[in-house]
């Protein structure tokens, strides 16, 4: 809202009080990236943001330009909207998943990265076995 000029004097301000690290918030241009490295002595932070305004010039040259930390927030999050969408249309037009059958992570993936074993042995360490209060032994 202030500019870009603002910015880097806050920034400046906040490593003069000793911040280790400092964030520019949505650089337009590399020429802006490259200032902020110039003119700010402490690491900095980029974010880049698919379809956002920083431009993504790699993390290889924002390093050469004095970024420490590269932030590519949303990336895997729009990368598996557009997969689910993806899968979504596929299977409405197809009414089965054989043409994105390779898309899809396997069953054991899932389960490992969800951690279902993890929940399972939570689950036996925990549960509490029901209680028969209608004296059927469980039958109906």
């Amino acid at each position: 809202l202030e500019g870009l000029d603002a910015a880097i004097a806050r920034a400046q301000a906040f490593t003069a009080a000793g911040a280790d690290a400092t964030f520019v918030e949505a650089p337009l241009a590399e020429a802006e990236l490259a200032r902020i490295g110039r003119e700010l002595p402490a690491p900095q932070i980029a974010n880049v943001v698919f379809g956002g305004m920083t431009p993504d010039i790699g993390r290889d040259k924002l390093a050469q330009l004095g970024f420490g930390l590269v932030l590519y927030a949303n990336a895997s999050l729009q990368a598996a909207l557009k997969a689910s969408q993806d899968v979504l249309a596929a299977l409405q037009r197809d009414g089965s998943l054989h043409a994105v059958a390779d898309r899809l992570a396997s069953f054991s993936e899932r389960q490992r990265t969800v951690a279902k074993a993890s929940y399972d042995a939570l689950e036996q360490r925990y549960a509490v076995q029901p209680v028969d209060t209608a004296g059927t032994g469980g039958r109906r």
